[in-house]
């Protein structure tokens, strides 16, 4: 089964974009921000808004992503920072290519800062309970009834693989505080939440009575609350977090000795290329780090964890991992390093060549190469009539 047909060669647009860089707003990375291994590979030069309808008018379509040969993650050298960043959360649904009024409509994922109106509706729909039956009529959060069926699992997890009872845990990037609630009601913890949004700080403070930090600055990440911790709960952060070394630090100083990490949700690239998704389209502008599940437990060691289990669970990564403090790095072998650049490489021709139509014309200095890498690896190929056609995704054949 193959895609209809696309063009050969494509022109560049008539008008060249800028790219006079943001003075001051990029972070650019001499090494691997996790490990701090120099030597790397560039294996994605774009972010997911090359994509997008409306290209950016300057150069943050660049991340310049690379393979660390160290660890084995893959991380954007150049990110943005200070303002840059802080504008991008602010306007996040575009930023990953979401529909705002979508977000803004859904009270557990709304990114904007709350009005009043917004607080007494919330209000009303936090009164109506959680686990309203069809039924019965009334005004209810049914986002976070889904919500707690869906983290379920992860309570169940943690409750069946490590001794929670009593424990203190916080939980990072908490949707609703629904894993946090879990542990309290099912082992008796003591539980506290850092939120990203408004929204998320007043559902989880006013439905549950659980106490929230302010909100989570990935930029500048810090844990306010005093104290260590028996396990760190943490929601899609290493994915986006800006300085993974602050990060660490902070896990470090806040949990015990012996304590544990949990992260879920974490970007598997290997599922990424498996499942025919667009690498570039994957990494939007503020996902700054990729993983596949050896460079994960490779980063953690390096970083004082020792992972005790890791899963993949739809299309993500999991992990529990135990803080022994002990740091050690043990770098990706040239074989695997050469197959994950090859991955790379044969992932990115076909981002191109499967561009929504008005984007390929921003890959016109590219687009011969990857019409041939395409051919050459068996993603692509030409007809009886010359006409080129591209598989449905990286890994299949085009026909």
């Amino acid at each position: 089964m193959f895609s209809a047909p696309i063009p050969f060669s494509v022109e560049p647009p008539p008008t060249p974009v800028s790219t006079t860089p943001a003075t001051g707003e990029w972070l650019e990375l001499k090494r691997c921000p996790g490990c701090g291994t120099v030597e790397r590979t560039l294996v994605c030069k774009w972010n997911k808004s090359i994509l997008l309808e409306k290209e950016p008018e300057d150069d943050s379509t660049i991340s310049n992503y690379a393979l660390c040969h160290g660890c084995g993650i893959v991380y954007a050298t150049r990110r943005p920072v200070g303002e840059r960043h802080r504008a991008l959360m602010d306007d996040f649904p575009d930023t990953i290519g979401r529909d705002p009024a979508a977000a803004a409509a859904n009270p557990m994922l709304n990114p904007y800062p709350l009005s009043e109106e917004d607080r007494r509706r919330y209000r009303r729909l936090i009164a109506g309970g959680v686990f309203v039956s069809d039924h019965e009529r009334r005004e209810h959060l049914s986002q976070v009834y889904r919500d707690r069926l869906e983290n379920a699992s992860h309570v169940e997890l943690l409750g069946s693989l490590l001794d929670v009872t009593g424990a203190r845990v916080l939980e990072i990037r908490s949707r609703a505080g629904t894993i946090a609630h879990g542990l309290r009601r099912h082992y008796g913890a003591t539980v506290a939440v850092m939120p990203i949004f408004e929204s998320q700080r007043l559902i989880v403070e006013e439905l549950y009575g659980i106490e929230c930090s302010d909100l989570i600055d990935y930029d500048c990440f810090t844990i306010p609350f005093g104290g260590t911790f028996d396990l760190i709960v943490a929601n899609h952060m290493l994915t986006h977090v800006v300085r993974p070394d602050r990060f660490f630090n902070e896990l470090r100083a806040h949990l015990r000795p012996g304590g544990h990490l949990y992260l879920y949700n974490e970007l598997d690239e290997e599922f990424v290329f498996a499942s025919g998704k667009s690498i570039v389209n994957s990494l939007n502008p503020v996902h700054l780090q990729t993983f596949d599940r050896a460079s994960l437990m490779r980063l953690l060691k390096a970083n004082g964890f020792e992972v005790s289990f890791i899963k993949r669970r739809n299309g993500l990564l999991l992990c529990i991992a135990r803080f022994t403090g002990h740091r050690e790095l043990s770098s990706l072998s040239a074989d695997e390093r050469d197959t994950r650049i090859d991955a790379y490489a044969r992932g990115c021709a076909y981002a191109i060549l499967r561009a929504p139509e008005q984007a390929r014309r921003r890959f016109a200095t590219e687009w011969a190469e990857a019409v041939e890498r395409g051919v050459a690896t068996g993603i692509a190929r030409f007809d009886d009539k010359g006409v080129l056609h591209v598989a449905k995704h990286a890994g299949a054949d085009p026909g």
